[in-house]
């Protein structure tokens, strides 16, 4: 826990400094980042051996292209996306071990992060908040294929804000190949068509809150056995089909919260220095609140939910840019009760809203630590400190 926590309070002082010490800060976090994402030593539950086992057996990168584009098979492992088993034989043809291509897979990982979601985010102190708690240990110690493509995606962003409709499915087949799951992405270029307006945010948060209460009456097994019929790879897809596994309440709440700060300050997020990128964010917002209420049952959604959670940062950045948070009728009343400018309520605003985030986020990660694997993360272990090489 003291790496993480070293980390996420480093992090922490990205809210309140200067942009220049901001930007200082932000290097430091995403190299904290990478550290441990690509040099933790066998944490991530039993995928990590899994991983470990496809990448030692991994054949040349000349066998992996004729098992692609031919068929023909020499030793390729075909339980696993081509794009994925590709990867690993160009790292390991570098002499790598399975080390370094954690370390490899992690830099390149946060690399496509931050490339992807630059022109998107303008305060990265709350995106990585929240990303410690929400998705860096699933999507970069567990599902390292999905945060891979969870990178892609954030590349991709660019491609529907501009309408390029076609570098946007280019990488979506490449993200696909590479995990079955970014199958979403494709579906994900069409929410630039939803009116992200104020009023539909509230009616569509309206009318799926009750649904949480009918879940269990929404069966999705015959479409979602369809879709993996189609896409194949039904052995990695197992249990997918199934309602076993429902998303935590918390995290319906937690998407509810956003919905109230939305609908708050919803005319300081599309009036942000950023207003297209805001407007999309909020189009792609709006999947979560169907995937954590209606659909929160599925097993698969637990996966495909961390394509949406990711604007969770970037809307809030959004709320308390250049640090001032300031609805209207909230700050008439801050006014007249106690005197003060509009900019320092506004201030004051975020301020606050900063420091719940900041102790929500952190009670979040500790508690995710702790309960995964019975505690299993909790104690970080590197390879750095095990004096294992990252060449074979």
């Amino acid at each position: 826990m003291p790496i993480y926590s070293l980390t996420y309070f480093t992090n922490v002082l990205g809210f309140f400094k200067n942009e220049k010490f901001k930007k200082f800060i932000n290097v430091i976090v995403i190299g904290l980042l990478i550290f441990m994402s690509g040099t933790r030593y066998y944490m991530g539950g039993s995928d990590v051996y899994v991983y470990e086992s496809v990448y030692d057996s991994v054949p040349s990168v000349i066998n992996v292209l004729k098992f692609i584009f031919t068929g023909v098979n020499n030793g390729v492992n075909d339980n696993y996306e081509h794009g994925f088993i590709l990867i690993c034989a160009i790292i390991k043809s570098l002499n790598f071990s399975f080390f370094g291509f954690t370390l490899i897979f992690a830099f390149l990982f946060y690399v496509l992060l931050y490339h992807g979601l630059k022109e998107f985010v303008v305060n990265w102190a709350p995106f990585w908040a929240l990303f410690m708690y929400k998705l860096m240990f699933y999507n970069t110690f567990i599902s390292i294929r999905q945060g891979f493509t969870i990178a892609i995606f954030c590349c991709s962003l660019k491609y529907i804000r501009d309408k390029k409709w076609i570098q946007y499915f280019i990488l979506c087949f490449v993200a696909f190949y590479i995990h079955r799951g970014a199958i979403i992405m494709f579906l994900i270029y069409f929410v630039q068509f939803i009116p992200a307006t104020k009023k539909t945010i509230g009616w569509i948060s309206a009318i799926f809150l009750p649904t949480w209460f009918i879940r269990n009456q929404v069966n999705l097994g015959g479409l979602i056995e369809k879709i993996i019929s189609i896409i194949g790879f039904e052995n990695k897809s197992e249990g997918w089909a199934e309602a076993t596994e429902p998303i935590s309440i918390i995290h319906t709440l937690e998407c509810y919260i956003f919905v109230v700060l939305i609908m708050i300050f919803y005319d300081k997020i599309v009036t942000c220095s950023k207003e297209k990128e805001a407007h999309l964010a909020l189009q792609i917002f709006l999947v979560t609140i169907p995937i954590f209420t209606l659909l929160s049952n599925w097993i698969v959604m637990t996966r495909e939910k961390d394509y949406f959670v990711l604007m969770y940062g970037v809307i809030f950045g959004y709320i308390i840019e250049n640090g001032t948070t300031t609805p209207s009728y909230e700050i008439e009343t801050i006014k007249r009760k106690w005197n003060i400018s509009s900019e320092n309520a506004g201030n004051i605003n975020a301020k606050i809203l900063s420091l719940v985030l900041i102790v929500a986020c952190f009670i979040g990660m500790a508690r995710y630590v702790s309960a995964f694997d019975g505690g299993a993360l909790s104690d970080f272990e590197s390879f750095v400190t095990k004096g294992v090489s990252i060449f074979n």
